[in-house]
């Protein structure tokens, strides 16, 4: 089923109804079940009645609202969610802590979770609204990030769906929503569902603003040294072999104490360090999508370079949150 807004759904969303009412209790307390707790009114005389349609994948979901009437939404703190609304037809103003968005095809918003919003929205407003788990933004941005605190990750609300930020999240979101058949695979797929919901986080950090800290960057710029790339770049070819200081700052063709000041004032982390977050992160994704009894714990990190295994297990629980263990034991 094509719909027109922001980008087309292939998904036939009839198929995923949760709820046709008129009841406000009953909305209320739907709407919840898949968002979250919140207050409801009517902005006019008529009492709401709502269409809410939603399906759902590991950290992320999809939920299509509309609500029949003019209604008013007002809400604590998500805490555990972001939230990416699309909007299909109608509009909305949206206030969310300090700023404020009007809501159309043409602008998208994201909530953050850490601040209180209202939004008041017109007749026949109808949305698509992309729920990312806190902890999977979170996650993702730990592991591109080379500094900074990941718990204060704060999106700008006003998201352009005429702009090329959009164009680098959109497709990826589309992709989420292409086919009714590609959908049940991914629900049917624990590996395959990892990597979609890890994909969306990723695009949103990358298109949309945000307080979140910058990336690890793998592309030359012009403020950086050539020497500094050619590090990086022996470094990921390398993530599985034995790797020295000496050996890297050789091949980059400066001294050790250059290699170390050049990555100081260019990547803000050093040599070693960004070896490390990177074999974590390998480590990471292996054990989120490994089939059960595959593997062990100590063999996906003595495979990744980590000869250590308490150093290992504390490393990974700062980055991720998590032992190990409790990430091999999500895939059954």
């Amino acid at each position: 089923m094509r719909n027109n807004g922001p980008f087309d759904i292939g998904i036939d969303f009839t198929r995923h109804t949760v709820l046709r009412s008129s009841d406000h209790d009953e909305i209320v307390d739907a709407v919840t079940s898949v968002l979250r707790p919140h207050r409801l009114r009517p902005a006019g005389r008529t009492p709401p009645s709502c269409v809410l349609q939603h399906v759902t994948i590991g950290g992320v979901s999809a939920t299509r609202l509309r609500y029949g009437q003019s209604v008013v939404v007002e809400s604590e703190p998500l805490k555990a969610c972001y939230l990416v609304s699309v909007p299909m037809a109608g509009s909305a103003s949206y206030v969310h802590g300090a700023q404020e968005a009007h809501a159309t095809p043409s602008t998208a918003t994201v909530i953050s979770p850490h601040e209180p919003f209202r939004i008041t929205m017109s007749a026949g407003y109808d949305q698509l609204i992309l729920r990312l788990d806190r902890d999977l933004v979170e996650r993702v941005c730990d592991a591109r990030a080379i500094a900074g605190d990941r718990r204060t990750i704060r999106f700008k609300l006003g998201f352009d769906t005429a702009s090329a930020r959009w164009a680098i999240w959109a497709p990826v979101a589309q992709a989420f929503l292409a086919s009714d058949p590609f959908l049940d695979r991914i629900q049917h797929s624990p590996g395959l569902s990892v990597h979609m919901e890890w994909l969306l986080a990723s695009a949103l950090l990358e298109a949309q603003p945000s307080t979140a800290p910058r990336a690890v960057s793998t592309m030359r710029d012009a403020t950086s040294p050539p020497y500094v790339h050619r590090a990086e770049e022996y470094i990921r070819t390398r993530l599985a072999e034995p790797v020295t200081v000496a050996g890297i700052a050789a091949h980059a063709g400066v001294s050790t104490r250059s290699l170390y000041a050049g990555f100081k004032e260019h990547r803000g982390v050093s040599p070693m360090s960004l070896l490390r977050r990177l074999r974590l992160e390998r480590v990471h994704q292996e054990l989120l999508t490994a089939p059960s009894g595959s593997v062990t714990v100590t063999e996906v990190a003595l495979r990744w370079g980590f000869g250590h295994l308490g150093e290992f297990s504390a490393a990974y629980r700062r980055r991720f949150g998590e032992t190990p263990s409790t990430t091999l034991a999500r895939i059954p």
